[in-house]
């Protein structure tokens, strides 16, 4: 009666109770026909009341008894959660088996000649039968033929007839006989099937993960305990089998539960085993050996889906992915450098994690982006640039001196695991030796190239922990040095993992606001230096955070730029800026900024001719302002955005010129309506300083010789603005003349002077 705890006792129980359900159906017909006909030859002789109540109960147990074998038979969910028990089957049967001891016991005696005889002729049917029907669960069979042998027995005593007791006694232990031997047989054939379904699945899981060369087989039970494991993977950890089976799994990969805090491998791997899902080619490490192991498996599931165990394989790869010329390193080296690629740069970081826990070396990871390297993709096709991959991974790999291990993670970007000191000098010296041998002149074929390299440097643990954080560090700490300039390197400090987060949060944020009408446009006037009326207004992006309030547009723009959202921002700005302006006295014009992200292709020329043709906005009145930083890429491209953009009859401004990239040659190829001074000059102008003066002069004599309008930015002050009037500038915008108003300010403004300059 007990609940097997051995898988296969489990699956044993299953199709046995399985088996017994199947026949349910047909001897609950049979036992109510042979009811109704004892009930209908019994109908004169025995009182009709005690006949029906009988005949109800055995009506009510069988389908109470068929109505639960179906329902266990099309209702999947029903079947998982009450599955067929061994004790309540035995009870059911008892009660059905001792309804049939009613007529022998109370009704024998009352009954004629011919029915005596057919009640004799009906206990030995229904104990025959019995024994053949249940023999699959022979502790229902031998409870059931127990209970007709009472019947029969009671029978021949009451017919006083001593030969046909013994006879029945012979006849129920010849029964039992069978029930025995037909059970262990049935047993038996459960068994052969289970090991043939077994042997079975074990050829397609071979099958299935082929490709992993695995080096043996493993089992486990629900419960995550070793119940098989081959002899091969039982050397291969340094332990015999009988020692291995019976344990924990987690127990003997990470006996003191700190690897799965380490490794990603080890996490994923007992992440897979708790979730009941199948992993494939799941690398982790053996703390125990040092080694490591490549392992696959799917659960194991009852016929209601419940997992009831695994199977798996597993091979050792320590040495294959690092040499051989199998699959398993295939797919752990970048097929171009020969370097190891993103999954083997990882479990080189945890493998080096590992080490540093136990007090074997250092651990840091240097991540390596390639300076002006799609320039040469660009100019000299991909084939160079492949060798020049090639050679870069070679200087990479002699910088390290033997102390680490070197990557491609796709691109032009690089990983160095370093396992020697990691101290911030020991790593400063590595960062510059890296930089000044990948900076040195490349000869690939005619070609002599010249490229450099920007780093980001994580420690772990200090930086991390565990491999995706360390190399989350590396990645900030690449940026921040990137943001620097590139050419150098940063190391990660915890600030930027603050900023990344908050600019993570800030980016979701700024999502919702685009999709309920969060952001807003204000509008900042431009005057004429001589006359002070408005000219022009400047629309300018606005976010109010709903906890954070106002956000500045220098910390929310670059988070729209890396999201990706400044298409979609950037052309709801300039729809609504020429709907607003379509309202505006026809003389004002309104200013747009453009990010470099939007120039490229024709996308922004159709939004704009899109904005004009909406809003009946005259092209003449629209101005859209760019920075000096379009032309640090590809110029051409860049000339041909701005081309397109001008021929549909807008004004182009460059804006905040003299602040960066400034070149001569692209103000004449560009064809700029407008030139604005950055803030920063006239300040300094105002001041009296003779280089801000100096530039001042320049940008305006340079404007005159164009013959294209100056706009003077950051007017705060009357002396600011009277400085860059006297100057010659043409326009002036800032604080001093207002400041950005939202479109429902501006009702009922008409075209006058905002301040009377002296």
């Amino acid at each position: 009666m007990r609940v097997p705890r051995d898988a296969r006792g489990r699956a044993i129980r299953r199709a046995q109770l399985d088996a017994f359900v199947r026949l349910v159906p047909t001897t609950v017909i049979v036992q109510l026909l042979t009811a109704a006909v004892l009930v209908a030859s019994f109908r004169g002789s025995v009182d009709s009341l005690w006949l029906g109540l009988w005949f109800g109960a055995a009506v009510l147990a069988c389908f109470a008894r068929l109505a639960r074998a179906i329902r266990l038979r099309i209702d999947f969910e029903y079947a998982r959660a009450h599955p067929p028990n061994l004790l309540n089957i035995c009870v059911i049967v008892c009660v059905l088996a001792g309804l049939w001891l009613i007529p022998p016991i109370f009704w024998f005696d009352q009954a004629g000649p011919e029915q005596q005889l057919f009640l004799c002729v009906l206990a030995a049917a229904l104990i025959s039968a019995g024994s053949v029907t249940m023999v699959s669960v022979p502790p229902v069979a031998l409870s059931y033929v127990s209970i007709m042998l009472i019947a029969c027995v009671t029978i021949t005593y009451k017919l006083d007839n001593y030969p046909l007791i013994a006879l029945s006694v012979i006849y129920a232990a010849l029964l039992v006989g069978a029930i025995v031997t037909n059970s262990r047989q049935f047993i038996a054939n459960v068994k052969a099937n289970l090991d043939l379904q077994e042997r079975g699945e074990i050829i397609q899981l071979l099958r299935e993960f082929e490709a992993s060369g695995s080096g043996g087989l493993w089992e486990l039970d629900a419960d995550l305990h070793i119940t098989n494991i081959s002899t091969e993977l039982a050397s291969g950890i340094d332990m015999t089998t009988d020692e291995i089976i019976g344990r924990h799994a987690r127990d003997l990969l990470d006996p003191g539960y700190r690897a799965s805090d380490l490794s990603t491998g080890m996490r994923r791997l007992f992440e897979q085993l708790e979730s009941g899902q199948p992993f494939r080619d799941l690398a982790v490490p053996a703390v125990k050996t040092g080694r490591w192991w490549s392992l696959s498996g799917k659960p194991l599931r009852d016929a209601y889906g419940e997992v009831i165990g695994w199977r798996g394989v597993g091979s050792d790869i320590t040495d294959l992915r690092l040499t051989g010329d199998d699959a398993v390193r295939a797919a752990r080296r970048d097929p171009l450098t020969g370097l190891a690629n993103r999954l083997l740069v990882r479990e080189l970081l945890e493998e080096s994690i590992l080490s540093h826990w136990k007090g074997r070396g250092g651990c840091a990871l240097l991540l390596v982006d390639l300076d002006k390297f799609k320039l040469v993709n660009d100019t000299l096709g991909h084939a160079i640039g492949d060798q020049l991959l090639i050679e870069v991974a070679r200087r990479l790999e002699r910088t390290t001196g033997g102390h680490g291990s070197v990557g491609r993670l796709g691109g032009d970007e690089f990983a160095l695991i370093w396992t020697g000191p990691t101290d911030n000098e020991t790593l400063s010296r590595l960062a510059d030796k890296i930089i000044a041998q990948l900076s040195k002149t490349y000869t690939i074929g005619a070609a002599s190239l010249h490229i450099g390299a920007t780093i980001g440097i994580a420690r772990g643990p200090v930086d991390g922990r565990r491999e995706e954080q360390l190399m989350r560090s590396a990645d900030l700490a690449l940026y921040r040095a990137k943001e620097a300039g590139r050419g150098g390197y940063a190391f990660f400090e915890s600030y930027m993992f603050e900023e990344a987060e908050d600019n993570r949060l800030l980016e979701n944020d700024v999502r919702d606001a685009l999709h309920g009408d969060g952001l807003r446009l204000a509008y900042q006037p431009i005057v004429d230096a001589r006359t002070g009326e408005v000219v022009g207004r400047e629309a300018l992006l606005r976010w109010r955070h709903p906890t954070r309030g106002e956000i500045s547009p220098e910390l929310f723009v670059p988070i729209i730029e890396d999201a990706g959202l400044i298409h979609q921002i950037g052309d709801w700005v300039i729809r609504e800026a020429c709907a607003e302006a379509s309202k505006w006295d026809e003389k004002f014009r309104v200013a747009v900024n453009v990010s470099a992200a939007q120039l490229p292709g024709a996308g922004l020329a159709k939004t704009v001719l899109g904005a004009l043709a909406n809003s009946g906005l005259e092209p003449s009145r629209l101005e859209l302002e760019v920075t000096e930083t379009v032309f640090l890429g590809d110029d051409a491209s860049t000339l041909a955005s701005l081309e397109r953009l001008r021929a549909l009859g807008v004004r182009l401004v460059l804006d905040d010129f003299g602040k960066g990239y400034s070149s001569f040659g692209y103000l004449s190829r560009a064809h700029f309506s407008k030139i604005k001074i950055d803030q920063t000059f006239v300040r300094g102008a105002a001041q009296g300083e003779k280089e801000s003066i100096a530039i001042v002069h320049a940008i305006l004599a340079l404007a005159n010789g164009l013959d294209v309008e100056t706009t003077a930015e950051g007017v705060e002050t009357e002396r600011q603005a009277k400085v860059m009037r006297d100057l010659g500038c043409t326009q002036l915008q800032g604080f001093f003349f207002g400041r950005p108003v939202p479109p429902e300010s501006l009702v009922g403004v008409d075209r006058r002077a905002v301040r009377h300059l002296a």
